[in-house]
């Protein structure tokens, strides 16, 4: 910690075994030391969700302002979601947040994050626990947590909380670097110890008492304590009894308006007040104040504490246990107590969840609250007890069972119950009296059903929908058209959809553009994709894709995190139209890194790596989409094979095998994928066999993925155009220019001009030098044309190598000025992009030829690792440290050591002489 490494420490063992003792002394030394300390406890019977964070960070927000650090970047996010009741928020967000933040913190002192009862964490405060523990790389934070281990360590909703006993996974008993064992498991005290404790104590009686005491406590540290207090040490061995046994008769002791006031105190916890306590113990015979310290001095209750508290878990599970049916009813009273207050309704649940139905529909109403809040932030496991516990109560009011059956679906759902997912929402579709009502739970049944591949399941609700609003006799147009947006998106193709398809896109496409809305943009976005994908047309797909964009209305209306952004930018990318794609991929990310959306933001920085592969920004690519790659170590998988054969492609294209391999065993071939996916991941090792000139080899992966996925359109199937290539430099000339034969014709039909010049490029390596020049002078004329100029110097390398070599000495003599000019060119926009195996090709074929080599500004950006060229070029653009930070989800000092290892590379002293030295285009 003192050298900047993070640490976790575990401290587990059984209840009373002295965690918080422990946890108490390591913050109390640690605060000595000048360190930050944050504090937080699990609570079984009070389950807010994101509690941890709360306790963590509230202090903070309230002294500072949104958007000032460490609340500013990706800590933008926890500042929201501790501020405001209810804000959404997904897991993963959420941890790159308070991760940021730690991060920041950290920067001025260490930290120490601690909780206690960790295993009884709410749902989202659990995930994040153990999420950003492998975000906190080598800073100062100490992650410390406690943890219940044996019997009463249950998690309230059931949630698996072995992992909370691993270190980033590891085993338990695994050591630091340093030899500091990360995970100290505490153990009974032996005879021995408790024996020196009875010496501190009363000398003359330890060598007699101590194995009695051990005996009748187990070794438990608050148990030897009790016994000590209460003298059982010095007693007959016929009184001593068990260490519970002791608890429980001391319990059954008490007075009844001592344990009235101690059970409301058990019940209330952290919400106990000297209000709420009058109204729940109703106490006679003296005051409350003189009942609680009585019960202090009898170490029921702590010593010292802002709120009366009890002195230890143990007291309050053992009168718990020993109040038997009672305890339903007290939960109750407190729940009316709190409701009658005005009480946030995710307070007044976590009573309810305890007490038994009574037919009260605000009851009814605080649950179904307290559920959607706790849906919204990720805690779906809760949001269903809550669900369950309202829908418990009988004659409920046919609205609010409705209500109730909605949320407790989308409950189930998100905790992966979709056999009772299903069943809910069926039952609130009986409820249902509009056919909007009715429509829109058949649609998110639908969707849901066809996110988790229920692909026939989902048909069966998009029909009916479909059904539900041809037979409304006054329709919505909007809602008609997103049911068939919907349903044709998810592959639902039946004649009745395909027709109405038809129909409204018709209907659409005659009205004014202005006129369209959400509905229509949904539909637009469809044909788009759908012309794009077959291959029908590029320029329509285009046109619609930039008509669906809306000038940004598209992403206003469903998110950075919706697929359809995926759509439109396919769309805008197959019909060419870079800006456009662009403008709506920048403006995502940005949407996406302000809501520390991980998932989202990998996915569309693949969609703009793609956009820069295909304009030649080979740079700009790399950065992309090694920042998808880098995702995948956090679950994303949503084009994972793709964008790993892009990244190979653009690692061949700048001369680095080495990465290019060891992208391969990430995406092995034997896994398990559908069809289409598994041509992707062939593509990905036929690309990297090709880079090491095995064309044989790399023509195999090819040709199965053309068997795999056949019927594609151009867009899509990289797989023939690489076939073509490898099969003609591997000498099945026949083959290669069978294939380019049919896949020019595809490809002309599909109207894309940077694709033709593509196409045109590998389709010529299978034709005589006489019929191959007028195809890679058009495809270099088009490649120009549009922007596509990493395709553009592999035309005028292989332009170049047609005319300097080969066996016909007339063509060659004829030709040898054209092919040295278009080898210095290719050499020339090589060197200026990074695609360094076409300029290393390129010189060697020109010293061949003893030509003049052409004099060459180096770039020194390619002095600079793919780490380094990421945040230069942002830092080219203005944006600050931190800003470059939250861009690329890395540590502020991550961003400052990169710059100061690439300034002596670029040969410049300070940041204001990285514009110049950092090629804007690229």
């Amino acid at each position: 910690m003192a050298a900047g490494r993070d640490a976790e420490l575990i401290i587990s063992g059984p209840s009373g075994i002295g965690k918080t003792s422990v946890l108490d002394a390591i913050c109390t030394d640690a605060a000595s030391r000048g360190w930050k300390v944050l504090r937080a406890t699990g609570d079984a019977r009070r389950q807010l969700p994101g509690a941890m964070l709360w306790q963590w960070f509230a202090p903070l927000v309230q002294r500072i302002p949104a958007g000032s650090a460490p609340f500013d970047g990706q800590g933008a996010m926890l500042h929201k979601f501790v501020a405001s009741t209810g804000v959404p928020a997904e897991r993963d967000a959420l941890s790159y947040s308070a991760a940021w933040v730690l991060r920041s913190r950290s920067q001025t002192r260490p930290i120490v994050a601690a909780v206690d009862d960790a295993q009884w964490l709410d749902e989202l405060s659990l995930a994040v626990l153990l999420d950003i523990g492998s975000l906190l790389i080598d800073v100062p934070v100490l992650l410390l947590r406690g943890v219940r281990t044996g019997p009463g360590a249950e998690h309230p909703e059931g949630l698996d909380t072995a992992d909370l006993l691993r270190v980033n996974g590891s085993q338990t008993g695994k050591e630091s670097v340093s030899g500091v064992p990360l995970h100290w498991q505490l153990k009974p005290l032996t005879s021995g110890a408790i024996e020196s404790w009875i010496m501190e104590r009363q000398a003359t009686a330890a060598r007699v008492n101590a194995e009695r005491v051990q005996a009748a406590s187990g070794g438990v540290p608050f148990f030897v304590e009790e016994l000590l207090e209460r003298d059982v040490a010095a007693a007959p061995p016929e009184d001593t009894g068990s260490e519970e046994s002791v608890l429980r008769e001391r319990l059954r002791r008490l007075a009844e308006e001592e344990r009235a006031v101690l059970s409301a105190v058990v019940v209330l916890g952290k919400d106990a007040t000297m209000p709420r306590l009058k109204a729940m113990a109703k106490p006679q015979g003296e005051s409350l104040g003189a009942v609680l310290d009585r019960l202090r001095s009898e170490r029921f209750l702590a010593a010292a504490k802002p709120r009366p508290a009890i002195q230890h878990a143990l007291v309050g599970e053992a009168l718990l246990a020993d109040l038997g049916n009672e305890v339903p009813r007290l939960y109750r009273d407190a729940a009316g107590l709190l409701m009658a207050e005005g009480a946030d309704p995710a307070l007044v649940a976590g009573y309810l969840l305890k007490a038994e139905p009574d037919g009260n529909l605000d009851g009814v109403r605080a649950l179904l609250a307290a559920a959607g809040r706790a849906r919204r932030q990720g805690a779906h496991a809760l949001a269903a007890q809550y669900c369950e516990r309202a829908m418990a109560e009988s004659r409920l009011p046919r609205e609010l069972q409705r209500e109730l059956l909605i949320e407790a679906a989308h409950s189930y759902a998100g905790s992966g119950r979709l056999e009772e997912a299903e069943k809910c929402g069926l039952a609130a579709l009986e409820l249902s009296g509009s056919i909007a009502e009715r429509v829109e739970l058949l649609l998110e049944g639908a969707v849901t059903l066809y996110d988790v591949n229920q692909v026939e399941r989902a048909s069966k609700y998009f029909a009916q929908a479909l059904q539900e609003v041809e037979q409304d006799p006054e329709p919505d147009p909007e809602l008609r058209r997103r049911v068939v947006a919907l349903a044709s998106g998810a592959g639902f193709q039946q004649m009745q959809v395909a027709e109405r398809y038809s129909a409204e896109l018709t209907g659409i496409l005659a009205q004014d553009p202005s006129e369209d809305g959400p509905g229509d943009r949904l539909l637009l976005a469809q044909e788009a994709l759908r012309l794009a994908i077959t291959g029908e047309n590029a320029e329509l797909s285009g046109e619609l894709g930039v008509r669906a964009y809306g000038k940004g209305r598209v992403l206003a209306e469903n998110g950075a995190e919706s697929n359809i952004i995926n759509y439109v930018t396919g769309s805008l990318n197959a019909g060419e139209r870079d800006a456009e794609a662009l403008e709506l991929l920048d403006a995502a990310i940005a949407e996406a890194r302000a809501n520390s959306s991980v998932m989202a933001h990998a996915t569309l920085a693949y969609c703009r790596g793609s956009v820069h592969l295909n304009r030649g920004r080979l740079r700009l690519a790399q950065v992309d989409l090694e920042a998808s790659l880098r995702a995948a170590e956090s679950g994303w998988r949503t084009y994972l094979e793709v964008a790993a054969f892009l990244l190979a492609s653009v690692y061949a294209a700048r001369d680095d095998l080495e990465a290019a391999d060891a992208l391969l065993p990430r995406i092995p071939l034997e896994q398990d994928r559908v069809p289409l996916v598994q041509a992707m991941a062939l593509q990905l090792h036929g690309t990297v066999r090709a880079a090491h000139g095995d064309h044989a080899a790399a023509l195999e992966h090819f040709t199965t993925a053309m068997d795999l996925a056949p019927g594609l359109g151009p867009t899509l199937n990289a797989w023939n155009r690489s076939a073509i290539e490898s099969a003609a430099r591997s000498g099945q000339i026949e083959y290669a220019a069978a294939v380019a034969e049919e896949e020019l014709e595809r490809v002309r039909a599909f109207g894309a001009p940077r694709l033709t010049g593509e196409t045109l490029r590998v389709a010529a390596l299978a034709q005589p030098a006489d019929a191959a020049l007028p195809m890679l002078h058009e495809a270099i004329r088009l490649l120009e044309a549009h922007e596509g100029r990493y395709a553009q110097a592999l035309a005028l390398a292989d332009l170049a190598e047609t005319c300097l070599l080969g066996e016909d000495r007339a063509f060659l003599s004829a030709h040898r000025q054209e092919g040295i000019g278009a080898a210095r060119k290719a050499l020339v926009l090589g060197n200026r992009i990074g695609a360094v195996a076409v300029a290393r090709r390129m010189g060697t074929l020109l010293s061949g030829q003893e030509a003049q080599l052409p004099l060459l500004a180096e770039n020194k950006a390619d002095r600079l690792t793919a780490a380094e060229f990421r945040v230069c070029s942002l830092a080219a653009k203005g944006m600050t440290n931190r800003q470059i930070a939250a861009e690329l989800f890395i540590t502020i000092k991550a961003v400052e050591w990169h710059l100061s290892r690439s300034y002596p590379k670029l040969e410049i002293s300070s940041r204001k002489q990285l514009g110049p030295a950092m090629d804007a285009r690229d």
